[in-house]
């Protein structure tokens, strides 16, 4: 049962990572310039994490997860200083507008990093004996 798990949470961080290289790339509408270098950086991180998780990997459940901590918080201030966020791949954002700043929690990205934690933990735990 978690080896299906595993093999999905990998194809899935496969295909958002896959999605954030397009996007890098300029292949999905015109590439961001703001923040080029770090969401290619990200979704290259992602893309070799999935691989590695497809190998049942422990560094590619790690990098998996880093990859969704990345992307878990956006933060956009009002006053035009310096944005914090990186969204590579699909985002399904809860947007909390406050007086000096907008902030985007990714509950996609929260969603699999909870499955990719309980993944984690649960390799930890060593299997009951038959």
């Amino acid at each position: 049962m978690m080896q299906a798990v595993e093999k999905w949470l990998a194809r899935v961080l496969l295909l958002n990572s896959g999605l954030a290289l397009a996007v890098s790339f300029g292949l999905l509408g015109t590439a961001p310039q703001d923040s080029s270098a770090w969401l290619y950086g990200a979704a290259l991180l992602g893309f070799v994490s999935g691989l590695l998780s497809l190998r049942r990997a422990r560094a590619g459940l790690w990098g998996g997860a880093l990859y969704y901590v990345v992307q878990l918080l956006s933060y956009f201030p009002h006053d035009g200083s310096a944005v914090l966020g990186i969204k590579a791949g699909i985002s399904l954002g809860m947007v909390m507008q406050f007086k000096t700043a907008t902030v985007v929690v990714n509950l996609f990205a929260l969603a699999l990093l909870a499955a990719t934690a309980t993944v984690l933990w649960r390799r930890r735990q060593p299997s009951p004996a038959p």
